[in-house]
C-alpha cells in the first residue's frame, strides 16, 4: 500500500472512534408551594459502571431548596453486582439504581417535596423483573404526619426524569411510609423502552406545619432483571472502536482498490474522506418545563 495511502488510513481511523459506555445519573426536585415553573436538575453524572461510577451525591448543612425544605445528604448511583465504595447491590448479575436521602426536614408552615433520580442506559430485551427495597431509615420521635410516598417509573421521555409533571412514564410500584421507620420488599414488573430506557425512583416527602421538622430520611433500590441491561454509549472509545468503526471502511477501500487494479483504473490519491463525517454531539443541563 503506498505511504500516502497509509498515512490517509490512519488519520481517518484516529478521526472515527468507536462509542465508549456510560450511563447517566440525573437528581432534581419539584416544590409546587416555590412557584417553580418545573423541575429543576441540581446534579447530573456519567461514567461506567464501576465501585466508583456513576456516583451523584449532594452534600451540604443543610442543602436549603424549595419552600424550606432541607436535606444533608442526597445521593443516587447504579452499583455493579459486587457493589460499590457505599453500598452492596441487591445481587443477581445486573446492576442496583439507589436514591436516598439522610437528615430531612419540612419548613415550619409543612408542604411537599418531590425528589427525582433518574438512571439512564440502553438495554436489550424485554420484559423486565425489578427487585425492590424500599422504606424509611429515619424518622423523629414525635409523630408531624411525615410521609414519604416513593415511587419507580420507567419511560423515554425526552427530558431527564420519568413523572407526570415532565411529559409521562409509567408507575410499576409504589410504597408509603408515615410517622414510621419500616423496610419493605417488593419484585415489580415493567416494561422498558429499547434501546434507551429511564429509570426513575421518586420520593413525595411531607410534613405538617409546626415542629418538629425532622429529621427524615428514606432509600430505594432496584435492580434489574431478565435480562440484563448494556451500557449506553458516550463519545470516545479508543482501540476497540478504531477497528469496529473503521474496519467496513476498510474492508471496502479495498475492494474498490482491487477493482480499480482489475480494471485498469486504479487511482493512487483514493483516499477515505468520506469516512471524515464522524461526529460527536454535547449537550447541557436544564430545568425541566
Amino acid at each position: 500500500m503506498p505511504k500516502r495511502s497509509l498515512l490517509l488510513l490512519l488519520t481517518v481511523m484516529l478521526a472515527c472512534p468507536l462509542p465508549a459506555f456510560a450511563d447517566t445519573v440525573t437528581i432534581g426536585y419539584f416544590d409546587p408551594a416555590a412557584g417553580m415553573p418545573g423541575i429543576h436538575i441540581l446534579s447530573s453524572v456519567s461514567g461506567p459502571v464501576t465501585p466508583n461510577s456513576p456516583i451523584n451525591q449532594i452534600l451540604d448543612h443543610p442543602l436549603l431548596v424549595g419552600s424550606g425544605f432541607g436535606f444533608d445528604q442526597i445521593i443516587a448511583m447504579v452499583i455493579p453486582p459486587t457493589g460499590n465504595v457505599y453500598s452492596g447491590s441487591l445481587g443477581g448479575p445486573n446492576p442496583t439504581f439507589e436514591f436516598a436521602f439522610n437528615d430531612g426536614f419540612v419548613p415550619i408552615q409543612g408542604g411537599t417535596i418531590y425528589l427525582y433520580a433518574t438512571w439512564e442506559g440502553t438495554l436489550t430485551g424485554n420484559p423486565f423483573t425489578f427487585p425492590t427495597v424500599w422504606g424509611a431509615s429515619e424518622m423523629p420521635s414525635v409523630k408531624n404526619g411525615y410521609t414519604v410516598t416513593s415511587q419507580v417509573l420507567v419511560c423515554n421521555t425526552p427530558n431527564p426524569f420519568c413523572g407526570p409533571f415532565v411529559g409521562g412514564g409509567t408507575v410499576i410500584g409504589q410504597d408509603v411510609f408515615s410517622d414510621t421507620i419500616r423496610t419493605d420488599s417488593v419484585t415489580l414488573t415493567g416494561v422498558l423502552p429499547s434501546p434507551s430506557f429511564k429509570i426513575t425512583e421518586m420520593f413525595a416527602f411531607s410534613g405538617n406545619a409546626g415542629p418538629p421538622q425532622g429529621d427524615v430520611g428514606a432509600f430505594i433500590e432496584t435492580t434489574l432483571f431478565d435480562p440484563p441491561p448494556v451500557p449506553a454509549p458516550i463519545a470516545g472509545a479508543g482501540l476497540p472502536g478504531l477497528i469496529l468503526a473503521c474496519g467496513g471502511l476498510l474492508g471496502w477501500w479495498r475492494r474498490r482498490q482491487a477493482i480499480a487494479l482489475a480494471s485498469g483504473r486504479h487511482n493512487p490519491h483514493m483516499s477515505f474522506a468520506a469516512a471524515s463525517d464522524c461526529r460527536t454531539v454535547g449537550g447541557g443541563n436544564v430545568t425541566i418545563f
